[in-house]
């Protein structure tokens, strides 16, 4: 039981040392601009680490935020088993303006940020 605890903080850890900008979500699927408050929308992304190795913790979330940041939406989702990540996100009212990906209060930058 305590070698699955130091397991467990020491993959802790190493997501914390992401927030820096070594562990990086790049997304695998292109999200539509034009979908309305209420729909959803499919997101898949893929994380990893500064050496290109696939990073796949659980629990994630991605979370939707409309352009002017006043309304989100957040899904939880874990990796699949070829350690990418796909969820079904509801848009917010809004519409769809920035894509966050994290685990706990870190968030991971997107190679590719999606900014409307």
């Amino acid at each position: 039981m305590l070698l699955a605890l130091t397991v467990a903080l020491s993959g802790t850890l190493a997501l914390d040392a992401g927030a820096t900008g070594r562990v990086r979500a790049t997304l695998t699927r292109a999200i539509p601009a034009n979908r309305s408050s209420g729909a959803h929308v499919i997101v898949a992304w893929k994380l990893r680490d500064a050496s290109g190795h696939l990073v796949s913790p659980s629990r994630l979330f991605v979370k939707i935020v409309c352009p002017t940041g006043d309304a989100y939406s957040t899904t939880f989702t874990s990796p699949r088993p070829d350690g990418t990540y796909r969820a079904s996100a509801v848009v917010p009212a809004g519409g769809i303006g920035t894509i966050v990906i994290g685990k706990g209060s870190t968030a991971f930058p997107l190679t590719k940020p999606i900014h409307r």
